[in-house]
């Protein structure tokens, strides 16, 4: 009788936590259970392998993880804006070619049993998505890339591969045009000194993860292999293959570079031709986990044929000098709830200054102009021409700046601004981290930094930026 009466004390008690827990939202799900460990039971379907893809269960039930791994699955649905909540579950009326929904089966219509695929831009993407491909809904498709939280769920991104049916785009990991295939001996050690030769600069982005950017630039030095996008007053930029010596083997992607002195290139200029002998300034990527380049954004010429006319190092080890010039546009990184904008063309240095809106904001609802930090440093939000602007918004949880779409804010800077990092809320009804649109811009000149929430979709708002706290990181 006393086993019987504590076997329902048990079972009463556990009832009563999982009801309690219940009540508390988790930002998003955390492959793995997210407390350490492997989460859950490890008794999966699949092994992540070309071979043996995971399912869906193996990572949704069974904590699956991994970059650059295998999932076997149907495409059931879209999300059409940026809550999973507003899911459909059909290709009729699709205008979303960013995403995909994919389900252990092909007639899944509950967002709690899917996973969101992010779709980058190319061969993927535009075999897969179900805007211009209305007839692979419900189509079994296999898809490599990486285990990430995507709008606010476990889902896949960085896609490099799809098979669907018998066809296959993108780049396979591990098959010709799927791995590094880095060849050659390396050299240099990346300062102006000693530069990199292309195949050290191969070998120092195959280190990095898919999509990842090297925190530092280096100097790289070769010779012209061939131009994939040659200079233009449209773009002001260049995409070329280096190597030591010209030909094929070991080459290095140098990826939209812009031209002497880090500027635009201009009607007038000389071009970049082939046998050319350059050294380029950059940091360095493996987009998209098979293809090693210079960053965009972070490179330009300094040399061409030995000549820097159009803009000099000034013997520097590092480019930049903290002085009031150019600098062109800037970086845009979001990580979870923190986004942050940098300056490619100075380093950074050790002081900071932080604003946090409750220090100069109290009342609920308070539009928000300018903020004057303690050094000298001016914030300036602005609506841009939108009925919506910047204001100020606090309550029992919460106190933060919300900007809308097409907003605008302005760090004019006492020196030159190298980072910004703004912590971000969570909107708890949409499940969306506001960071900001993904088409947002940043642009640098000297001392000033404009961001930009841009929004170019004829109806909707897009993403709110939700701003917690900014802390500023100047220049060296």
């Amino acid at each position: 009788m006393k086993k019987i009466f504590f076997s329902m004390l048990v079972a009463t008690m556990t009832a009563f936590t999982f009801t309690s827990c219940e009540d508390v939202p988790a930002a998003y799900e955390i492959p793995g259970g997210g407390n350490g460990g492997n989460g859950g039971s490890t008794e999966t379907v699949g092994n992540g392998t070309a071979e043996n893809p995971y399912t869906v269960e193996d990572i949704k039930k069974h904590g699956a993880t991994g970059s650059n791994v295998f999932v076997k699955a149907y495409i059931v649905g879209f999300v059409p804006e940026k809550a999973i909540d507003d899911a459909k579950f059909t290709a009729e009326g699709c205008e979303a070619v960013s995403n995909v929904l994919i389900a252990a089966s092909a007639d899944e219509t509950s967002v709690d049993n899917v996973m969101p695929v992010q779709l980058p831009v190319g061969d993927v993407r535009n075999a897969i998505n179900l805007k211009d491909n209305p007839t692979n809904i419900k189509q079994e498709v296999v898809l490599c890339g990486n285990i990430e939280a995507y709008f606010g769920k476990t889902g896949l991104k960085s896609v490099v591969w799809a098979k669907l049916g018998d066809k296959e785009f993108g780049a396979k990991p591990g098959t010709e045009g799927g791995g590094t295939g880095i060849t050659g001996t390396p050299k240099g050690t990346g300062t102006k000194d000693d530069p990199f030769n292309s195949v050290a600069a191969n070998t120092e982005a195959a280190k990095l993860a898919a999509n990842a950017v090297s925190e530092q630039g280096y100097y790289i030095k070769g010779k012209v292999v061939s131009v994939k996008e040659a200079f233009s007053a449209q773009y002001g930029n260049a995409s070329f293959y280096i190597s030591d010596d010209g030909k094929a083997d070991g080459q290095f992607l140098v990826f939209r570079s812009l031209y002497l002195g880090n500027q635009k290139w201009t009607e007038g200029l000389a071009n970049i031709q082939v046998g050319d002998e350059v050294v380029v300034y950059g940091k360095l990527t493996n987009y998209m986990g098979n293809t090693l380049e210079t960053a965009q954004n972070t490179t330009y010429l300094v040399s061409v044929n030995g000549k820097t006319e159009g803009g000099s190092t000034g013997g520097e080890d590092k480019p930049g000098t903290g002085e009031d010039k150019p600098a062109g546009n800037g970086n845009i990184a979001i990580d979870g709830t923190t986004l942050t904008l940098s300056n490619p063309s100075v380093q950074a240095g050790a002081t900071t200054v932080e604003m946090v809106p409750g220090d100069f904001y109290t009342e609920n609802g308070t539009e928000v102009t300018t903020i004057t930090l303690k050094d000298g440093t001016k914030i300036v939000f602005d609506a841009n021409g939108e009925k919506n602007g910047p204001k100020y918004y606090t309550g029992a949880n919460y106190s933060n700046i919300r900007v809308y779409k097409n907003n605008t804010i302005t760090f004019e800077g006492h020196k030159a601004i190298a980072k910004v990092v703004f912590s971000c809320d969570v909107d708890k009804n949409k499940n969306v981290n506001c960071v900001g649109n993904e088409t947002a811009t940043v642009v640098i000149d000297g001392k000033k930094m404009v961001y930009t929430n841009v929004f170019k979709e004829a109806s909707g708002g897009g993403v709110q930026l939700r701003i917690n706290k900014i802390v500023i990181t100047y220049a060296k």
